[in-house]
């Protein structure tokens, strides 16, 4: 990796220097009291060790302040820093959005289309990687389950341009649904115990 540019010109480059710096900026934005050292690294979900050397180099950015002295010191954010007010807060807040959004977006693009909509595999069980797929349960209005089908295909592929993230439809018809249920189908079974819905209209009430 090359040499990080200078602070001024290139902040980011020295506040995300380090996936431990993010965390830590992370777990510290919503603590406006502050946190001690090992509450921030179990908020950060990285080793004590770890977080403190991302707290002395946020630190030394001006980012973090500590508050008090000892076994007593706190942490947080330096909200008076223009990069936390004008670039990090911004962009956490984006962040936290973007799973609502995710969501919004398939029930605005299907919704109408569809008599449920539910998410289901990894993104469901919040296990999701970079190339995972946002998998998706629909079922159809009567006679209208190819008419559905050929429009999450249509939807997927903007999706993906928007968000990054390939759309994987299942489309069934409610007494396809049914019949898989009542049959012990895992995928069903599975889906009930962890899919999220997207709409008024739940997957269980179509299935029981």
């Amino acid at each position: 990796m090359g040499k990080k540019k200078a602070f001024v010109s290139c902040p980011l480059d020295w506040v995300f220097a380090a996936p431990s710096q993010l965390a830590v900026l992370r777990a510290l934005k919503d603590s406006a009291e502050g946190m001690s050292g090992r509450a921030a690294a179990r908020a950060a979900g990285i080793n004590h060790q770890a977080c403190k050397q991302a707290l002395d180099r946020l630190e030394a950015l001006g980012l973090v302040i500590r508050q008090g002295s000892g076994h007593t010191q706190l942490l947080r954010l330096n909200l008076s820093h223009a990069l936390i007010q004008d670039a990090l807060l911004p962009l956490f807040r984006a962040e936290k959005a973007f799973q609502a959004q995710l969501r919004g977006a398939i029930a605005r693009g299907l919704g109408r289309d569809a008599r449920t909509a539910t998410l289901f595999g990894s993104a469901a069980r919040k296990e999701d990687r970079p190339g995972s797929d946002i998998d998706l349960l629909l079922v159809a209005e009567t006679g209208k389950k190819a008419a559905l089908a050929g429009k999450a295909a249509e939807f997927g592929r903007d999706f993906t341009k928007k968000y990054g993230l390939r759309l994987s439809p299942i489309t069934y018809t409610a007494a396809e649904a049914r019949a898989r249920y009542d049959s012990g189908d895992p995928l069903i079974r599975n889906i009930l115990a962890h899919g999220i819905d997207l709409l008024d209209k739940k997957l269980r009430e179509i299935v029981s």
